[in-house]
């Protein structure tokens, strides 16, 4: 019993950090992005996102998909000899090594005709330097997998994506201060961007081997049988496996590359004077999204290990009850998010970017908040459920239908069109994930009381913030444009996020039988008995 305990408080405990390390990361790469944008300007922030998805999808098989699949090939050995986990070890770095090789000889060897299709040959050189960072994916990987699944050893981990990220950040932020006070052009901004990304794993590297104890025999484990039979089969698994946790981790990404290589092309078409501008102008909504993903994740990671647990214990009740509370509070906050960056996206945009340039697509692409919380909180409920392949098949149908959206509707709308056909896309995956859910009754249905109470809030919420901006117009003279501008929409969101949390408690959105389920109620009781405990243990102290 005791051991159960402490192999459940090491799994919670790993969960935390890397959730936290997870959370941290993911501000980072929000937050630089605002004076990165500031200092290249909206042509060399374009640059910079032509080139990011192929850098994210480098990360997201280092860092989320590969470690949890051999972590967990790697738990499944506990209790056999070494020999399996080294094979585990050795089958997975072969898996690696095939598969970031292609990658890198794919972005090395055909960066040009890549950049022909994307429209812009100016970005070859940056290409074939994003692609330097597979050749780093294989150990990273490894190394992370080998300590989350051998020794539950989180803390590895963790600290190297933080590492890593801060050392990126720092190393972009400043080579791009000095080039913009040098009076840098738009290529060498996302020429720094991407360096600053190739050598960033060098740290995460460089800390994880500090932490690896035996480093002689960890690499004679995996280097040392190069003449055993390979299993061919574990191999392939490993491979797909990694893969689909990896773009299960960044539901966006598909959604970023689609537009990588069509808008710049379809804008050409529109006739734009400026359509590089005009696509980094589009690619600002990319940041806001950022923030809106990053509660959605916190969701995800806090629900998945609970439900596993759950699912385990064949508790079908109370995992459905469990998974509906966490769809029920990921459409809250998402709904919340999108009406409220909706509300005052003209003054965010003011107030981060200088200018009010694009904000109708800007304010088009607030929906994604929503539509995106949604995606990411059904995959964790079906990934938990064993079914991780559906959320995949349905993120290829929303891929399909955004690739067919930009053609429709950015040559008629410019990049309003683009940010159209990317809420259309992820609105098409979160309504089959929704569905495919309740009809293997994982989650209840929502009742229209529920959704009734939640419209109530949102609407509440909204007009409130719109209150405030129309009071806000009397003082617009007396301050300049984008102080303005902060200080109605950074009050706004603050009214606006107040007037909602007031509104859905009084309306009781979330129910008594919700509440208990909160992590905060359970350590709310947690402290009531230990207060109990410590004021029992005498008379004396019963008296006080």
């Amino acid at each position: 019993m005791r051991n159960e305990k402490r192999e459940s408080h090491l799994v919670w405990r790993g969960a935390a950090i890397l959730t936290g390390a997870a959370l941290l990361v993911k501000l980072m790469s929000a937050l630089y992005r605002l004076p990165y944008q500031n200092f290249a300007g909206d042509v060399g922030f374009y640059v910079y996102q032509q080139v990011y998805p192929f850098y994210a999808l480098a990360v997201a098989l280092g860092s989320t998909g590969f470690p949890i699949v051999i972590s967990k090939y790697m738990a499944e050995t506990n209790g056999k000899s070494g020999q399996d986990k080294a094979s585990v070890q050795r089958h997975a770095l072969l898996a690696l090594l095939i598969l970031c090789s292609l990658f890198f000889a794919v972005l090395f060897f055909f960066a040009r005709p890549l950049t022909v299709i994307i429209g812009d040959r100016q970005l070859t050189n940056l290409i074939r330097i994003a692609a330097s960072i597979y050749l780093f994916v294989p150990i990273i990987a490894i190394l992370r997998g080998t300590f989350q699944g051998d020794k539950e050893n989180m803390l590895p981990t963790a600290l190297s994506q933080i590492g890593e990220q801060a050392t990126r950040v720092l190393f972009i932020l400043g080579v791009s201060w000095y080039l913009f006070v040098n009076h840098g052009n738009a290529y060498q901004f996302g020429f720094a961007a991407t360096a600053g990304s190739a050598f960033a794993p060098l740290v995460s590297m460089v800390i994880l081997m500090l932490f690896l104890p035996g480093k002689g025999a960890f690499f004679k484990n995996i280097f040392g049988q190069v003449t055993a039979p390979v299993n061919w089969p574990l191999v392939k698994e490993l491979i797909v496996s990694g893969c689909l946790f990896s773009i299960l981790a960044l539901p966006l990404l598909l959604f970023q590359l689609i537009d990588s290589l069509t808008v710049l092309r379809l804008l050409e078409k529109a006739h734009l004077a400026l359509p590089r501008a005009e696509k980094g102008i589009y690619d600002r909504a990319y940041q806001l999204t950022q923030f809106g993903m990053i509660a959605a994740a916190s969701l995800t990671a806090a629900i998945v290990p609970r439900l596993a647990q759950l699912a385990s214990l064949r508790r079908k009740r109370a995992y459905q009850l469990e998974a509906t509370l966490a769809l029920k509070v990921s459409l809250a906050f998402g709904a919340a998010a999108a009406a409220g960056l909706m509300s005052i996206s003209r003054e965010v945009n003011i107030m981060l970017f200088r200018n009010a340039n694009g904000t109708l697509a800007f304010a088009i692409a607030a929906l994604t908040m929503l539509t995106l919380s949604l995606i990411l909180t059904a995959s964790g409920i079906l990934e938990s459920a064993g079914k991780p392949w559906i959320p995949f098949y349905f993120l290829l149908i929303g891929s399909c239908v955004k690739c067919v959206g930009n053609y429709l509707l950015i040559p008629r709308l410019s990049i309003a069109g683009a940010a159209a056909a990317t809420c259309l896309g992820t609105a098409v995956t979160a309504v089959l994930c929704l569905r495919y859910l309740r009809r293997v009754q994982l989650t209840k249905r929502l009742s229209w009381k529920t959704l009734a109470k939640l419209s109530i809030s949102i609407i509440g919420m909204t007009g409130a913030v719109l209150f405030w901006k129309i009071g806000m117009m009397h003082w617009s003279a007396a301050l300049a444009p984008r102080p303005f501008a902060a200080v109605t929409a950074l009050f706004g969101a603050i009214l606006g996020g107040l007037t909602f949390m007031t509104i859905l408690y009084f309306v009781h959105y979330l129910d008594k039988r919700d509440w208990s389920r909160l992590p905060i109620s359970r350590y709310r009781k947690t402290f009531r008995r230990s207060n109990t405990k410590t004021i029992g243990i005498s008379g004396k102290s019963r008296k006080l």
